[in-house]
């Protein structure tokens, strides 16, 4: 290790930041008094540009794990973070991240190599596909994912598992906004059960009638900014959802991108007009429809009002 990526650990090692801003994804725990010092030490130098804390482990943690791992790279700034590096953890190593969540990965990992080892020049060369039409769940999909909420081995995971799927399916919120929800946020107006979203794209969603129930009981709670899902969370982390997810042990594609599709596609069925949609939906645009538009059965809208697909 170089003498300013050692400095830079010692320094990180001594003064490691809170729990609460800390990301440590499982792959990486059993080798984490190995790599904690020099991802710490990157996160803090690059965090100093204000980058976020949480971002920037969800995208650093996992690279340099690969790196070190699978390709033997020693702990150094200049032989870790390289473009060309990036690209091929990008391309090998992620296979289940969407397209955007690679993009997202991808320009966290390039712009932390600017500032951890501006001499690179490596280029790889390669591009990012684009992506593809996310497919909306059909009714089997739907069942199993509910069959899925209710099997959670805990009462606690039973509980998120439904929020889960309340606000996605019910609500079609984006994992982001699945995250930032308050039990403030959880109101009832003429019997019917409302979600507050106050962030990049603030609305108020109504949750169709047979996901309110898992909402109804924060409904009538006192107001308070306590988390609705996993509420025992001290921050909104990206990858909070996953890895909920990833203790389920489920062959289930669960996909809050998924859950959204679907939201969209059932209220064009259901007739609701795409100005109407894209207001409770938060969409800006009329091509942001259009995904959603291809998968409505164009021979009425009864099947897909139950989450049926073509």
């Amino acid at each position: 290790m170089d003498e300013s990526s050692t400095s830079r650990s010692r320094s990180a090692s001594e003064n490691p930041p809170s729990a609460s801003s800390t990301y440590l994804p499982i792959m990486a725990l059993p080798y984490w008094d190995d790599l904690g010092p020099f991802i710490t030490g990157a996160v803090s130098t690059v965090s100093e540009s204000g980058r976020d804390l949480p971002g920037l482990y969800s995208a650093i943690t996992p690279f340099v794990l690969w790196c070190w791992q699978s390709r033997g790279i020693d702990l150094r700034d200049d032989r870790i973070f390289r473009r060309n590096l990036a690209d091929q953890f990008i391309h090998l190593a992620t296979p289940t991240l969407s397209s955007a969540s690679k993009a997202t990965h991808r320009g966290a990992l390039w712009r932390a190599i600017a500032i951890l080892n501006p001499q690179d020049t490596s280029v790889s060369g390669t591009t990012l596909p684009r992506s593809a039409p996310t497919i909306p769940y059909n009714d089997s999909e739907i069942a199993e994912l509910r069959s899925w909420s209710v099997a959670q081995a805990t009462a606690s995971r039973r509980r998120d598992a439904g929020i889960l799927l309340a606000l996605g399916l019910g609500a079609g919120l984006a994992t982001r906004e699945i995250l930032e929800v308050t039990v403030s946020d959880i109101s009832v107006r003429s019997q019917e059960i409302f979600v507050s979203v106050w962030s990049s794209r603030p609305r108020t969603v109504p949750v169709f009638p047979e996901w309110a129930t898992n909402l109804q009981p924060f409904a009538d709670a006192a107001r308070s900014q306590a988390w609705v899902f996993a509420p025992g969370r001290k921050s909104v982390a990206s990858d909070q959802v996953s890895e909920f997810l990833s203790r389920a042990r489920s062959d289930i594609d669960i996909r809050a991108v998924r859950m959204r599709a679907t939201w969209l596609r059932r209220h064009l069925a259901d007739g609701m007009s795409p100005i109407e949609l894209m207001q409770i939906s938060g969409i800006r645009t009329l091509a942001g429809l259009q995904n959603s538009l291809d998968f409505v059965p164009r021979n009425g809208h009864n099947s897909a009002k139950r989450g049926h697909t073509k």
